[in-house]
């Protein structure tokens, strides 16, 4: 577990700098970003890449396709030990070019937690819920949202993906700007989606809105039934809110 910790803070040095990463991106100019999109309706609509985008919740405070795990809406301090399988958030951003529709793109690891293979579903379950809220509720997101696997980049038997131990698992999906609520603008919301900095590049704060990302697998329980975590069932669950310092409380 602790060669596959090392190999996620290797891409992002720590999981509290991972929206800074893409922050710094984002102004650089290295996304190619759009200030004004047309958002999609305040109702359930197919989206064309996969998903079902959660425009029926627009506005609803707290809503989760998944029963999340507590440590994902109030992450523990830094360094704290978290036995089992875990999904942590990579570097995310907000893209459109010209053979690439608007969305969000956003990297996601999986660690397994134990000393053998974690197994899962090649879709992860019925596909990955996003879910993007601001001060007033829920301003966009979607669920059955298809994966890109970069690592494993096989399919084991009953098209299940073996998630080593010792690498862990690297997948990507995203979000289309067509999930975002009526009134929304893309770019803003990724705006809003950075933690805030100081002169130094230093955090200060949480982010405005959160990000969400979450699965159900019956790989996720299966591992912490073996290992006797005290989490139980099948969800796994990351967002952008930074760790605490144990010492100062603070970000």
């Amino acid at each position: 577990m602790d060669a596959v910790l090392d190999k996620v803070r290797a891409v992002v040095p720590w999981l509290a700098v991972a929206a800074v990463v893409i922050g710094m991106s984002y102004q650089q100019g290295l996304f190619s970003l759009v200030g004004r999109l047309a958002p999609g309706p305040a109702r359930a609509v197919a989206l064309p890449e996969g998903g079902v985008s959660d425009g029926d919740h627009c506005g609803a405070e707290g809503y989760h396709r998944f029963r999340l795990p507590a440590d994902v809406l109030s992450p523990p301090p830094r360094d704290t030990p978290a036995p089992g399988p875990r999904l942590v958030l990579g570097a995310y951003g907000f893209e459109q070019g010209p053979r690439t529709p608007a969305r969000f793109s956003i990297s996601l690891f999986v660690v397994p937690g134990g000393k053998r293979p974690l197994e899962l579903s090649r879709t992860l379950g019925d596909g990955v819920a996003v879910e993007i809220e601001g001060p007033h509720g829920l301003v966009g997101g979607a669920h059955g949202l298809p994966v890109t696997w970069r690592e494993p980049t096989g399919t084991g038997p009953g098209h299940r993906m073996r998630v080593g131990a010792r690498d862990g698992g690297v997948a990507e999906v995203a979000l289309p700007v067509r999930a975002l609520c009526p009134g929304q603008e893309g770019a803003e919301v990724m705006r809003k989606l950075q933690a805030p900095i100081d002169a130094h590049n230093t955090v200060t704060g949480q982010p405005p809105y959160t990000l969400t990302v979450s699965f159900s697998d019956p790989g996720v329980g299966e591992m912490r039934a073996s290992l006797r975590s005290p989490d139980r069932g099948d969800v796994l669950g990351a967002g952008n809110l930074i760790p605490l310092d144990p010492e100062t409380g603070r970000v």
